[in-house]
């Protein structure tokens, strides 16, 4: 299992996936996605009415940057569905599995628009390490560096994206 993101067109919409094995039990990676006092450490300060139709809000420090959303789905400890700041920006998914001692976790955000999928990308992906290293006991602040680099070959896989996607429609 690779940690890239996989990002395809489904129809008019664009879907960021990504798999990850996590060497802890559901539960303890459930606490990490919905608590705020773990969000905070890896993702963003959040505040969470976990029914649907609740309020979602995250407040990003790394951007001074509040998305305001809604829970779509929440099912503890197993999914967790909502919307990234408001509907415009697509729907987030996160599902947990067990797997032996540890999960399996399916995060795919479904994006309605082309333009800031390399962004979405490669912000999750560094979320995800960081998510990695607060469940190892080693957590770590953002890093704008890594944020870039791994923007840098989402752009590429994007560009690619879109090209195969033009040359679809030309046909």
């Amino acid at each position: 299992m690779t940690a890239e993101a996989q990002v395809t067109q489904v129809g008019d919409f664009y879907v960021v996936r990504f798999e990850r094995r996590l060497n802890h039990p559901v539960d303890r990676v459930w606490e990490a996605l919905t608590e705020p006092s773990q969000l905070v450490q890896w993702l963003a300060a959040a505040e969470i009415d976990p029914a649907p139709g609740g309020r979602y809000a995250l407040h990003f420090q790394n951007i001074e940057h509040t998305h305001v959303g809604r829970v779509i789905r929440y099912e503890p400890p197993y999914l967790f569905e909502h919307t990234f700041g408001d509907d415009a920006n697509g729907v987030v998914r996160w599902e947990l599995e067990p797997d032996g001692d540890g999960c399996q976790l399916r995060l795919s955000h479904t994006v309605y628009a082309s333009d800031e999928l390399a962004n979405f990308a490669s912000g999750w992906h560094t979320h995800l390490e960081l998510l990695e290293a607060l469940l190892d006991g080693a957590p770590e602040p953002w890093n704008w560096d890594r944020w870039h680099a791994h923007k840098a070959r989402y752009s590429e896989q994007v560009q690619s994206l879109q090209d195969l996607s033009k040359s679809r429609h030309s046909r």
